[in-house]
């Protein structure tokens, strides 16, 4: 049952989007020549580039609500995509316009605010993302369109990433290229969406009001929360895991981390088949799986092994994090959707920029090696994939 007519190019519009959501990390495999165009910036500040957005993402996914109550949905998302794709693009911009002989210290600067913009812009499509499919689709559709809206998310990493390295071939500048794709999402999106109703607009006012968020809405941020720090933590180590233990090269271990996202992808597609058969138990077999994958990346002596490691923890994420935000839609009340969608999100954005320290912190107990934390997060996954199934594995939602 849908509310609305579900149009093609409605769910077209709605869903791509999220594409924008996952090309955050893109210019990655232009840090290196970054570091050698600007040698007077230490390692840390060149890699800020594909971080510092996630400051402003999650100030922008908190304030979504509000300037969404002013705005409406659509134009706000219609602002982050134009804040999003206009600063994105702006390192392109200023990095071939030598002929005005700027110091690199105010190219470089320039760099780094247009990705806060971006992030904000980011953090504005994040917080409607999700509760936009919800304003016109209900039930099993909405389930199976939560699934496929984070397919789009990781094909959007997987994509310009790739593409991204393509364009590396250029010059430092032509990787921020792949933001001129978000141009085209706002096309897609601004064609195939209507404008809010007059009664949506009220509701959002509503929201903004009324800050009322169930205790069911923040035991699922919680939970979220943990689950992304698990899933980061295994993204980001799976290099050095590779690497450090001998059995593979930096460039086995990137196409470990490729099928990772391939996983996802694919997991993301079949969500709602798999929603639709098990239901409340959905996010207790992605917990579960998250487990076994941490586990053997723990473990791993072997490419094989890191490769099984990877599936598994491609396949869960789609299958937790897609079941909580669907319901997240199902256990909030009307007015308060969009704030309940945020805080879960922003859980998430909060799990990604922790994940480092708490990688460290764990390292810090229980010893030096890089596949060492992840025992212990198997154990905590495991415990999360429990207290699921208690919480939502008797609910036929």
């Amino acid at each position: 049952m849908t509310k609305s007519d579900g149009s093609l190019m409605l769910k077209v519009g709605l869903l791509s989007i999220s594409i924008t959501m996952g090309t955050q990390m893109a210019i990655a495999p232009a840090l290196p020549d970054i570091m050698t165009t600007f040698p007077e910036k230490t390692t840390t500040q060149v890699e800020t580039l594909t971080t510092v957005q996630s400051i402003t993402g999650l100030i922008f996914v908190l304030l979504c609500p509000l300037i969404a109550s002013y705005l409406g949905k659509k134009r706000t998302v219609i602002l982050g995509l134009l804040a999003s794709g206009c600063a994105g693009i702006t390192p392109l911009v200023v990095g071939n316009m030598g002929f005005l002989q700027l110091p690199d210290l105010i190219v470089f600067r320039i760099m780094w605010l247009s990705r806060l913009v971006y992030g904000g812009g980011v953090g504005l499509v994040c917080g409607l993302a999700v509760s936009m499919i919800g304003d016109f689709f209900e039930g099993d559709e909405r389930a199976t369109l939560m699934g496929v809206r984070t397919s789009m998310e990781t094909l959007g990493q997987v994509a310009t990433t790739a593409l991204a390295g393509v364009l590396l071939a250029l010059g430092w500048q032509w990787p921020f290229a792949v933001y001129a794709i978000i141009f085209v999402l706002l096309a897609l999106f601004v064609v195939g969406v209507p404008a809010d109703k007059p009664a949506a607009q009220a509701a959002n006012a509503q929201s903004t009001s009324s800050l009322s968020v169930p205790i069911p809405v923040l035991t699922m941020c919680g939970l979220n929360f943990l689950f992304m720090v698990c899933y980061s933590g295994i993204n980001v180590r799976i290099p050095s895991i590779v690497t450090e233990g001998g059995f593979g090269t930096a460039a086995q271990s990137s196409l470990v981390i490729s099928v990772l996202a391939i996983c996802g992808l694919l997991s993301g597609l079949v969500f709602g088949k798999i929603f639709g058969l098990l239901r409340g138990k959905t996010p207790a077999l992605g917990a579960g799986l998250l487990a076994l994958g941490c586990f053997l990346g723990g473990i791993a002596t072997s490419l094989p092994a890191m490769f099984a490691a990877a599936v598994m923890c491609g396949f869960a994420f789609p299958l937790y994090i897609s079941y909580i935000m669907n319901h997240v839609n199902e256990v909030a009340p009307a007015n308060a959707v969009m704030i309940s969608t945020s805080l879960c999100i922003s859980s998430g954005f909060l799990a990604q920029f922790f994940s480092p320290y708490i990688l460290a912190f764990v390292n810090n107990v229980v010893g030096d090696a890089a596949a060492a934390p992840f025992v212990p997060y198997a154990i905590l996954m495991a415990g999360i994939a429990a207290l699921s199934f208690f919480l939502f594995g008797r609910k036929r939602s």
